[in-house]
């Protein structure tokens, strides 16, 4: 992972802010590590679903959530 490599940006959401950190906390790793593993796994399933729109995204983060980062 390239150190540097920043964005911003605005969860648009206080509850999914609230829960990042959260499922930071009880995994004990840091919030970007959180976010890492969130985006690749999302990335893993448009590539195989195809899915390409907001609600796709939405259904990545819930099942990320239901399985605290570990897969499917």
């Amino acid at each position: 992972m390239a150190r540097g490599t920043r964005i911003t940006v605005d969860l648009g959401s206080v509850q999914l802010l609230k829960a990042v950190k959260l499922a930071a906390v009880e995994q004990n790793k840091p919030i970007r590590e959180i976010i890492i593993e969130a985006l690749e796994q999302w990335l893993r399933g448009k590539r195989s679903s195809g899915e390409q729109d907001y609600l796709a995204m939405m259904k990545a983060l819930d099942a990320y959530r239901n399985t605290a980062g570990k897969g499917t």
